[in-house]
């Protein structure tokens, strides 16, 4: 089809007219954009209230891109009028777009905007007042826009984060003036006192943006230590070497927070207090819930730091609290360098119980490249290891220990098929190749065919088996 302007063009002022009116009569919706101007100099007057009306048509629908997309037709006609030199209508239609669709926001938009439709129409009504403000002094035009854009961010930050009109907040601090800040610091000390743990720390970041933009960092300390959180607080004592202060906030505040208590801790060490950092993780360490993190943090610390028993020490007691592979390893190589590992192995492994914790014990086992050892945790009685890890430890067996490997095999083989679907028969397949070749290499070819031709006898009514098997010649 030919472009839209040039079809249109082509048609009378009358056939124009008679083509809108049938479109109307089919669309009788449509009737409500004759009361807006199409173009700065339009003969239809700018009406405020109808753009209201118009912004609430649109959210008053289900479709929240349908909403969008009416929602952006509006922001289109303000972003017209800024390009026509007009900045104060512009603004006037920016503000409006926003605080009506703010008026009117509850919690369900976010799973309902899912596309963020209406969210990107807000971020780009705050980016356009942005443009505004700049062309725009009367503080009596100003105020509103900067209120509309205040309780956007305020929005924001009591959903948590979800950067819904973005960049509004920014556009506060970038914009306001020393006068209007004022009673912005004002409103936000007022929601400062009402929030809680996230959005309290938020709030007062955002008041210290701008008064460290401003030059006042001095002022932005004081109003941390008097409002912040406890974290913002502790923080920033470390960096103003208040180190006892900071330690006694932590300790009182960041017990149940381990990653905070693990970031409070390297603050420390960054700022040259290393012992204190140590001290004080050692003293978290004590607390059980969270002493594997904390010891392994202190592990690393004092073998960066030259002492090597402390920090075997440390890794000990991890692997005490919470024995894992990793561990084992970092004691492994810890203990070999102070040569105390012969002595210390066996108490580690005396550590662990032999059916309850037999997978740890087995990748220990294969760690250390003791398939004899592997095998005989793998036949205790009570132990199951899971497929994953007796397959592992088939493979492991294969070279010195054929014949226990091709048992695990088939005994995998056999479990996965009982299991049924077409993926377990696949993974199957693939055990019983391997089955296959152990049997070759052991010059058992006719205990092969036998097993072989009985496993498809006994499950010769599972065509998709028959159909992997055969797929990879089986």
């Amino acid at each position: 089809m030919e472009p839209l302007d040039k079809r249109l063009a082509e048609r009378s002022k009358e056939e124009l007219i008679a083509l809108v009116k049938e479109m109307i009569a089919q669309q009788p919706e449509l009737a409500r954009l004759l009361d807006l101007p199409l173009r700065p100099g339009s003969s239809v007057p700018l009406d405020l209230d109808v753009v209201c009306k118009q912004v609430g048509y649109a959210l008053a629908r289900e479709d929240a891109e349908w909403a969008g997309r009416e929602l952006r037709r509006l922001a289109e006609m303000a972003d017209r009028y800024l390009e026509a030199g007009s900045p104060e209508t512009a603004g006037a239609l920016y503000h409006l777009i926003l605080a009506e669709t703010l008026s009117r926001f509850e919690d369900w938009w976010l799973d309902w905007d899912r596309g963020a439709d209406i969210q990107r129409v807000l971020g780009d009504c705050a980016e356009g007042l942005e443009q505004c403000l700049e062309q725009v002094s009367d503080p009596a035009i100003r105020r509103p826009w900067l209120e509309a854009l205040l309780e956007a961010k305020l929005e924001d930050t009591r959903l948590g984060g979800v950067d819904f009109a973005w960049p509004a907040g920014e556009v506060v601090l970038r914009q306001a003036t020393d006068e209007e800040w004022g009673w912005i610091e004002a409103r936000v000390q007022q929601e400062i006192q009402k929030a809680r743990d996230w959005a309290h720390g938020v709030l007062v970041e955002f008041i210290n943006t701008r008064l460290a933009e401003s030059g006042r960092e001095a002022e932005a300390e004081a109003f941390t230590l008097a409002q912040g959180t406890p974290s913002q607080q502790a923080f920033l004592l470390v960096r103003l070497d208040r180190v006892e202060e900071a330690v006694e906030i932590a300790r009182q505040h960041f017990t149940k927070l381990p990653g905070l208590v693990i970031d409070f801790a390297n603050a420390l060490v960054e700022a040259g207090h290393g012992e204190v950092a140590a001290a004080y993780m050692v003293e978290q360490s004590r607390r059980e819930r969270f002493a594997g993190s904390y010891l392994s943090w202190l592990a690393r610390y004092f073998e960066e730091h030259g002492d090597r028993p402390a920090a075997l020490d440390a890794r000990r007691r991890q692997f005490e609290e919470s024995p894992e592979l990793e561990t084992y390893r970092e004691l492994r190589r810890l203990a070999g360098e102070l040569g105390t590992w012969p002595s210390l192995r066996p108490a580690l492994l005396n550590m662990l119980d032999p059916i309850r914790q037999a997978r740890l014990l087995l990748d220990i086992a294969l760690d250390e490249g003791d398939v004899a050892w592997g095998l005989e945790i793998a036949s205790r009685r009570g132990v199951w290891l899971g497929r994953e890890a007796y397959s592992r430890l088939a493979q492991a067996a294969e070279a010195d220990h054929p014949r226990a490997a091709l048992e695990i095999y088939r005994s995998l083989a056999e479990q996965t098929i009982a299991a049924r679907d077409r993926g377990n028969y696949r993974a199957a397949a693939g055990h019983l190749l391997r089955v296959r070749e152990l049997y070759r290499g052991l010059d058992e070819e006719a205990a092969w065919q036998t097993y072989i031709a009985g496993l498809r006898e006994g499950n010769r009514r599972l065509r998709a088996l028959r159909e992997e098997l055969d797929r990879v010649g089986l």
